[in-house]
């Protein structure tokens, strides 16, 4: 996956958004933020994830960081924007093509990485449930897309 990245984000940018949401983020992706800081993935593909639960295929488009002359690519903009939506400990780290996002649940027995199919695309997803399991870290997230091709930045 080639990713055209953001701004990389220092330690008290990363805080900055943790104290806001009232949150702590994994370490692998504070990693991210650090090194790569977010950014649109090339479309080709090695962005595209099987999601068992939903019998398809996502495309990844955004991986969000929070450079503010990408603001529609920020966490902060995204989670303002569906306050009191989410699960608790959960924060929008990412969307696909058709505008279903990525969600990252940072603690707890849930913890791990998600796709909200918020906009219904798929058959199976209802109000009752429309959250499916991708991985259970945003390094495995990483994995996944690298066994088709490498990560760049």
């Amino acid at each position: 996956m080639r990713i055209n990245n953001f701004k990389q984000l220092n330690e008290e940018q990363i805080q900055t958004i943790e104290t806001q949401l009232r949150i702590k983020l994994p370490e692998d992706y504070r990693k991210f933020l650090k090194e790569v800081g977010g950014g649109v993935v090339e479309k080709d593909a090695s962005n595209r994830i099987r999601i068992d639960g939903l019998g398809g295929d996502i495309v990844l488009d955004v991986l969000y960081g929070n450079d503010m002359e990408h603001e529609k690519a920020s966490i902060t903009f995204w989670m303002k924007r569906f306050e009191g939506e989410l699960l608790e400990k959960a924060v929008l780290i990412g969307d696909d093509l058709l505008q279903g996002f990525l969600v990252m649940i940072c603690d707890g027995e849930d913890k791990g990485i998600y796709y909200w199919d918020d906009s219904y695309r798929f058959a199976s997803s209802c109000d009752e449930n429309n959250m499916y399991w991708i991985s259970d870290s945003f390094d495995g997230l990483l994995r996944l897309v690298a066994g088709k091709k490498r990560i760049d930045s």
